[in-house]
């Protein structure tokens, strides 16, 4: 008789050990279930090279990169997705995707989007000829009235160009939808000078030189236009902690000179650039 109690009582004290570490698992659980982080969706345009799809169907591009690794840092999932530009200011108006990147600053945007304080990309504007052409330019664009202009169709060039080009002082334009068209263009001689992004247009001149011979083409100083452009999260998603660790740790990044090795070492293409692009 005794020694059936006493197997009762043993029954009984492992069920109640059985029973706490049962609770203490589950708490457990509970605690890493909570603390998970959600995967944030950003969205942002084909923009190449700053952000495109490549051959397997990845986003990638120098600020893509860039962007990866700051959440990287954060310990923050992602995923990144391609859309048009007017379905991504929709999407983050709805709350249908928490951000998107390398998005310019209009006031009137603030009423649905938290910008980034720090600036994530500087977008530069440059004039590139053939090597052999030479240019006088110091800054002033209405000296540029005296070359035939290649530009992208419903572009800005900055508030001075625009206002140049509505006034009539600049009228020697010739546009296009695609800067490969630009590069060919200038080319062929059919315009003196092209205008266009600092990175786009070493980009797109690689891909036209692998179907076509191209001669060497430099860049002209000063760059006629800068433009800072920002990391943006949606109101409707109330991500304001999210973004001022973005913050913090974009600019950790850039008093590290992480930042500046991601900006220079995007894709590494220098070696051609070196020789093609002066």
């Amino acid at each position: 008789m005794k020694r059936l109690r006493l197997i009762v009582k043993l029954r009984g004290a492992l069920g109640f050990v059985f029973v706490v570490f049962a609770l203490i698992g589950g708490a457990t659980l509970y605690a890493d279930t909570h603390n998970e982080k959600r995967v944030l969706t950003i969205a942002t345009l084909e923009y190449p090279p700053y952000h495109y799809q490549n051959s397997k169907g990845n986003v990638i591009g120098v600020t893509t990169n860039l962007v990866k690794q700051v959440f990287k840092n954060m310990e923050q999932p992602i995923t990144i997705r391609i859309l048009p530009w007017s379905r991504i200011l929709k999407s983050l108006k709805q709350g249908k995707v928490d951000g998107a990147f390398q998005v310019l600053y209009k006031s009137e945007r603030t009423r649905y989007l938290d910008y980034s304080q720090e600036v994530l990309i500087n977008e530069i504007v440059s004039l590139f000829v053939k090597q052999e052409q030479k240019i006088s330019f110091e800054g002033d664009l209405r000296v540029l009235a005296n070359y035939r202009l290649g530009v992208r169709q419903d572009f800005s060039y900055g508030p001075e160009f625009d206002r140049l080009v509505a006034e009539g002082v600049l009228t020697k334009l010739t546009s296009k939808t695609k800067p490969r068209d630009l590069i060919i263009l200038l080319e062929r001689g059919d315009i003196d000078v092209l205008i266009g992004d600092i990175l786009t247009i070493p980009f797109q001149f690689k891909q036209v030189s692998a179907e076509l011979p191209l001669s060497v083409i430099a860049r002209v100083e000063p760059d006629i236009q800068i433009t800072p452009s920002f990391m943006v999260f949606s109101k409707a998603k109330q991500l304001t902690k999210i973004r001022d660790e973005f913050d913090m740790t974009l600019h950790q990044m850039k008093s590290k000179g992480q930042y500046q090795f991601y900006i220079d070492n995007w894709g590494q293409e220098s070696d051609f650039f070196n020789k093609n692009i002066k």
